[in-house]
């Protein structure tokens, strides 16, 4: 009887460890925050279709998005944080021997941003909608 017990126990504890506890966050609840914030989202139009950040990184096209007329914003929503690591490594890896404009990169979750200010001033409200999306 307490073999059974101890194998039951063992099993619940297995079972228990390999579930999925992981946050997950959907481009509703990004564009939720970039409203919160006060930052308009547009539809891109005009984008040079080789942009380094319209690419497909590890098989997820990007939600892509203009703030400020000319600031590019690119969200990659993966199934899970490790979608996120290899959508990363992906970038690095077609982008090597590129020369990528100055850009901002953030993970949060399943999540990976790429902020692309263009030359332009870099819009601080973005730390914030990232802050907000670490605490979701």
């Amino acid at each position: 009887m307490n073999k059974l017990m101890i194998m039951i126990m063992l099993m619940g504890c297995m079972i228990s460890g390999c579930m999925n506890n992981e946050k997950t966050i959907t481009v509703l609840q990004i564009e939720d925050l970039f409203e919160k914030h006060g930052i308009p989202l547009a539809e891109p139009t005009e984008l040079n279709t080789e942009n380094v950040f319209l690419k497909t990184l590890n098989g997820v096209k990007p939600e892509t998005f203009m703030i400020n007329d000319d600031q590019l914003v690119s969200i990659y929503v993966y199934s899970s944080s490790n979608g996120v690591m290899k959508g990363i490594k992906d970038f690095e890896d077609k982008t090597a021997t590129a020369d990528v404009s100055a850009h901002s990169r953030y993970k949060v979750a399943n999540v990976l941003i790429f902020y692309a200010a263009e030359g332009s001033y870099k819009d601080n409200r973005i730390e914030l909608v990232v802050k907000d999306l670490k605490a979701l």
